[in-house]
């Protein structure tokens, strides 16, 4: 079911839809209801097209984002359903008015500091990284300290990238590239603590950003911590887009938390 109709994130208790069914109707809605409480998921997140709006928001959907130029170039609209209505209940810590009211400028071009270096991420890497995330996340939506599931992605069209210091891996991003809609998602973005501060993280997007041109993706977006100052500001130092806030969205840090949407057009 991954990519296809939908597919269910138990992690965090979601079902996802990427792509609607020609008829999406009540009876598919009530068997994807039954299925979300089997699995003990109470969202129902669907990414749509323009003219599809109106069938979702019938089945009680509202939108949450939008990512432009997400479907070959078409926009996405990003729809949720709440299952239970305990869930729809925005975070008032969220950070993005206080980033939108910055006046967030591009970061230098400053080579890495001494001593780090930035490679691509290869299968050799894997068990490094898979120890890396582990020390970083005590929740995440998928199993990324697991050496491989990191093979995998690598296998699955997502490019990452590293930096070390000496021999020691302290920071990571990587762009999943959805073959189908020619869109990438940077995710997987993370940095020790002692070596935060440095601009890292905003190294990498460049060195993404390049690859993703390579391939001709369109659409670059990616989903950032409502509660981090830090990755907000690097997502609109970079030159992205707000979309909107996905509401109690994913499993990460101490729980499911709210997640900004941001979007890139190359």
């Amino acid at each position: 079911m991954e990519k296809d109709y939908f597919h269910v994130e138990t992690i965090s208790q979601r079902i996802k839809l990427y792509d609607l069914p020609a008829e999406m109707n009540e009876e598919q809605m009530n068997e994807l209801e039954e299925i979300a409480a089997d699995k003990n998921c109470d969202k129902v997140i669907a990414y749509v097209r323009a003219g599809d709006e109106q069938t979702l928001e019938d089945l009680s959907f509202h939108m949450e984002a939008e990512i432009k130029g997400f479907f070959q170039g078409e926009d996405a609209k990003v729809y949720a359903k709440f299952l239970d209505a305990e869930r729809n209940q925005p975070d008032p810590d969220n950070v993005i008015t206080q980033v939108r009211e910055m006046n967030i400028t591009s970061p230098s071009s400053k080579p890495l500091p001494e001593g780090y270096q930035m490679v691509w991420g290869t299968k050799a890497h894997a068990e490094d990284m898979a120890a890396f995330y582990s020390t970083i996340f005590d929740t995440y939506p998928t199993p990324i300290d697991d050496p491989e599931y990191i093979v995998q992605m690598m296998d699955d069209d997502v490019y990452f990238s590293l930096i070390y210091f000496g021999d020691e891996l302290v920071s990571a991003c990587s762009a999943d590239v959805f073959t189908d809609f020619n869109a990438a998602e940077f995710t997987d973005c993370a940095t020790s603590p002692d070596h935060r501060g440095k601009g890292l993280l905003s190294r990498q997007y460049p060195m993404l950003e390049r690859k993703m041109n390579e391939l001709g993706v369109q659409t670059m977006f990616t989903y950032t911590r409502a509660i981090s100052m830090g990755m907000n500001i690097v997502a609109a130092q970079h030159g992205f887009s707000f979309g909107g806030c996905l509401v109690q969205n994913s499993m990460i840090g101490t729980g499911i938390e709210d997640m900004n949407m941001w979007y890139k057009q190359l």
